[in-house]
């Protein structure tokens, strides 16, 4: 292993876990996750010379690791927070302008989009990647990845200015 590549993996874990945590919305769930691609990506280090963006690749471990997740979820019957407490809309919310309500109304409105182009959204508007990285880590074309953003950025514009 060279130093440029251990550097590459110490510097990506914090993005690592901003992912994950982003995906699950729960910090136990998210550690769970960013431990096992950890470990994963640290077994594969004798491959890391063939990985042409490290970053991707490891970003997209976190997303497989996710999926898995998800998998073992639903297989368990598992009822997380979220299954029990109503959420109510952002309608029935009274008008607030502090930050944390603007923060809480804007992700009501992201968790009402469909789970890519919250990714996409993230991956872009959070961790600030390039269309060709976020393509790359979910398995898209850079014009999937450009349309699913612009339908996401389309709906929140529409929510905010009150059209339904």
């Amino acid at each position: 292993m060279k130093p440029k590549q251990y550097e590459q993996f110490i510097q990506c874990q914090p993005k690592l876990y901003r992912f994950a945590y982003s995906l699950v919305k729960h910090v136990g769930d998210a550690e769970d996750i960013f431990q096992d691609t950890l470990v994963k990506i640290w077994e594969l280090k004798e491959e890391w010379d063939n990985w042409t963006n490290f970053e991707a690749y490891a970003m997209r471990m976190i997303r497989n690791n996710f999926l898995n997740f998800e998998k073992r979820k639903k297989s368990r019957f598992y009822v997380g927070l979220e299954d029990v407490v109503e959420v109510p809309e952002p309608n029935e919310i009274e008008q607030g302008i502090t930050t944390d309500d603007l923060q809480y109304k804007f992700k009501l409105l992201t968790r009402k989009l469909p789970e890519v182009q919250q990714n996409i959204l993230f991956l872009r508007e959070i961790e600030e990647l390039e269309y060709k990285e976020i393509a790359e880590i979910l398995d898209l074309t850079d014009a999937q990845v450009k349309m699913y953003l612009f339908r996401a950025r389309q709906y929140l514009k529409s929510k905010v200015h009150g059209k339904r």
